[in-house]
């Protein structure tokens, strides 16, 4: 895993279809903005949990085991809360 100090968080988020042949801009009511911001912060922290999980192994490999444990936890404690978000993407999607 490379390390990136540069690595910038973009939170937009796209269109699910292509509004390429909307006759007017791509509009979308308010809740389907906020399932769209939700289905884009359950996969970005999703992608984030994968890195700190990397980012552990990488802790272990380096004699630091203890710092493995508690990044892992960390994860643990990451992954539970973006179950929790997921339930509440499943639902919104369901409407």
């Amino acid at each position: 895993m490379h390390l990136d100090p540069e690595h910038v968080h973009s939170h937009a988020h796209e269109c699910e279809h292509s509004c390429d042949g909307c006759a007017t801009p791509c509009e979308h009511t308010p809740m389907e903005e906020l399932t769209a911001l939700m289905k884009y912060m359950v996969g970005h922290n999703t992608a984030h949990a994968k890195e700190l999980a990397d980012l552990a192994v990488q802790l272990d490999q380096a004699g630091d085991h203890s710092a493995y444990e508690q990044v892992m936890a960390a994860v643990s404690d990451f992954e539970k809360g973006n179950m929790r978000l997921s339930v509440v993407l499943a639902a919104l999607e369901a409407k």
